[in-house]
């Protein structure tokens, strides 16, 4: 039996999610574990199954009874120790029949081989779409020019974010990244996502911008739908706009990331190698 632990919000879900697809595929007897999930009270929860559709598969049993049996009878594979240039210590046959992964896996290439499987999974469901994003989904569909921009502020501002994460993508970044997509298409028409829409409009003078406000809390999965169909991306250091992104499937889409993702940090996998790196400062 193989174990994943499933932590984090919406993005490290998704990336956690596709990581276990891909295990899944190797290994049948692969399971979700959301044990720890019960006791996260960060974003909204676990959201896969309500805004996927997906079959609930995953397991939860008490978190003590979990930590025991993990502690006394899984041998564990923790991807900060496993070498980066390899996928061999997951897909390798154990001689211990029971193990757990822990991890965020935030690379494409944890599951590049079964990405089609991938974008199927992430199917919105639009069943439960507000009125709202379902309309203005429609707008976006008809416009050739449509860039979506994600501007994450909020939690990242809190000194235990700032040094690290929140200090990555300010002002200076998206400056360049704006002139950037200027520079490769005429006139696009920007749909601005972000948890303070205020400071946006007061520091980023956009010629064509729709400000998508009424998305909060539970509905704020809207606010990735919209992204993956526009035509291009600017994207912050987010997992939430890095799916946003991803999830649009056009072979010509540009999409603008930061050249970092973290200020101490090195991700030299973060980043489909299409995508174009701008500079932060």
């Amino acid at each position: 039996m193989r174990l994943i632990k499933m932590i984090g919000g919406l993005g490290n879900q998704m990336f956690i999610y596709a990581f276990y697809l891909k295990m899944k595929h190797h290994y049948p007897d692969t399971n979700i574990d959301l044990s720890d999930m019960v006791h996260y009270k960060v974003h909204n929860g676990y959201e896969m199954n309500r805004i996927f559709d997906l079959s609930q598969t995953e397991f939860c049993i008490n978190r003590t009874l979990k930590k025991i049996l993990e502690f006394l009878f899984f041998k564990k594979i923790y991807e900060r120790r496993q070498d980066p240039s390899t996928l061999y210590p997951y897909e390798k046959r154990y001689f211990w029949p029971l193990l757990y992964f822990k991890g965020f896996y935030q690379s494409e290439r944890f599951f590049f081989d079964i990405k089609d499987d991938v974008r199927k999974a992430f199917s919105f469901n639009l069943n439960i779409a507000n009125p709202e994003s379902l309309e203005l989904l429609k707008q976006i569909e008809v416009d050739d020019q449509a860039v979506s921009i994600h501007i994450r502020r909020g939690d990242y501002l809190l000194p235990r974010h700032w040094a690290n994460t929140g200090s990555v993508c300010q002002l200076p970044y998206y400056k360049n990244a704006i002139a950037e997509m200027e520079n490769r298409i005429t006139g696009p028409s920007y749909y601005v996502f972000s948890d303070d829409i205020s400071w946006v409009k007061e520091n980023i003078p956009l010629k064509k911008a729709v400000y998508v406000t009424w998305n909060k809390g539970e509905d704020s999965w809207k606010d990735m739908m919209l992204m993956s169909h526009c035509r291009h991306h600017i994207i912050c250091n987010s997992t939430f706009s890095w799916w946003g992104a991803w999830l649009n499937p056009r072979k010509e889409k540009i999409v603008i990331a930061p050249c970092r993702w973290f200020q101490h940090k090195e991700t030299p996998d973060m980043y489909p190698k299409e995508w174009i790196k701008v500079p932060i400062n």
